[in-house]
This record gives C-alpha cells, sequence and structure tokens, in this order.
C-alpha cells in the first residue's frame, strides 16, 4: 500500500514539473497593465480575436466637413460611432497587408 502512494506521489511531481517545464507563465511585460483595455476584438485583416492592448488600434480618417442639417458634426465622440471608426489588427504586419490590399490565406 505505502508504494503505491509513494509512486502516485512521485508520478503526480513528475507531471507537476513536466508542466511547469513544457507550459510556463508568460511574462510580466505581456499582461496587462493598469488602464489597458482586455475587451475582445476583431482582426479586420485575419478575423482572430484578440485582447486590445494586445493589437494595433487605427483610427479611419474621417472628414471634418460632414454636418447634419441642425449643424452637429456627424463624427461625435459616442461609442459607437467610435467603434465603426477604429480598425484592429493582430501586429503590425496585418495591418502592413490590409493597407496593401492583400488577402489572407
Amino acid at each position: 500500500m505505502a508504494a503505491i502512494i509513494i509512486i502516485i506521489i512521485i508520478v503526480w511531481i513528475s507531471m507537476w514539473g513536466f508542466y511547469k517545464f513544457m507550459y510556463p507563465r508568460a511574462p510580466r511585460s505581456m499582461m496587462p497593465k493598469e488602464g489597458d483595455v482586455t475587451t475582445l476584438r476583431d482582426c479586420n485583416f485575419c478575423g482572430h480575436s484578440l485582447a486590445e492592448y494586445r493589437g494595433v488600434v487605427e483610427t479611419k480618417p474621417t472628414a471634418a466637413t460632414d454636418t447634419t442639417l441642425d449643424g452637429n458634426n456627424e463624427n461625435s465622440n459616442d461609442a459607437n460611432n467610435n467603434a465603426s471608426n477604429e480598425l484592429f489588427f493582430c501586429n503590425y504586419e496585418h495591418q502592413a497587408d490590409f493597407h496593401a490590399g492583400k488577402k489572407y490565406s
């Protein structure tokens, strides 16, 4: 009985060490910091979802002369309009490929 318990403990310790070696924690520099936006966004190039602080956010240029009939600027700063005026990419290579007109394969 003691042999079975010792073998289970040895296997558990060796598996714990194996998983610590194979799947180490990410460095602190890759973890979100205070004030980072951690909501998931879809890449406009490849479609993968990624936390916003890990990717590249680009604002689309808008015409400053677009106004409605009552004189208010159409491009207000509400959340829905800002989300539609932004492009999000996983990395700078995806951003460059998107603007170059390349297709994701």
